[in-house]
């Protein structure tokens, strides 16, 4: 006995949205080249990859000493001039968290200002 399978089509969402002349003509320009097969395989690429590209990070909950600790071990790794918002993003750690830690090495002496 031979069982029929349901072949359940998925369905998607549409939205719609205007693009600029130069915008239009330049992903035209790559459907041509042969880059994307339509638009709406060059607008689900682009989206996917924003989307990707804003995944929310995870931070971490440390002790003060522990972020005093992290922070002096990066800033050997990474000699020169760095952002606090880098610091806390390349470590993972809370931006807050990260601000006070690095003005507590300040006022300790541990680390110093970068010259503007």
């Amino acid at each position: 006995m031979v069982q029929k399978q349901k072949i359940v089509k998925s369905e998607g969402l549409q939205a719609a949205v205007r693009l600029s002349k130069s915008d239009y003509v330049k992903v035209q320009q790559l459907i041509e080249a042969g880059l994307y097969r339509s638009f709406a395989d060059f607008l689900r690429e682009a989206v996917r990859d924003k989307l990707g590209s804003m995944e929310v990070i995870s931070v971490k909950k440390v002790e003060n000493h522990d972020a005093e600790h992290m922070i002096e071990t990066y800033l050997k790794q990474h000699p020169g001039p760095n952002f606090a918002s880098e610091i806390a993003d390349a470590l993972g750690l809370d931006f807050g968290v990260t601000f006070k830690t690095i003005n507590k090495l300040l006022e300790d002496g541990h680390i110093k200002k970068a010259k503007k």
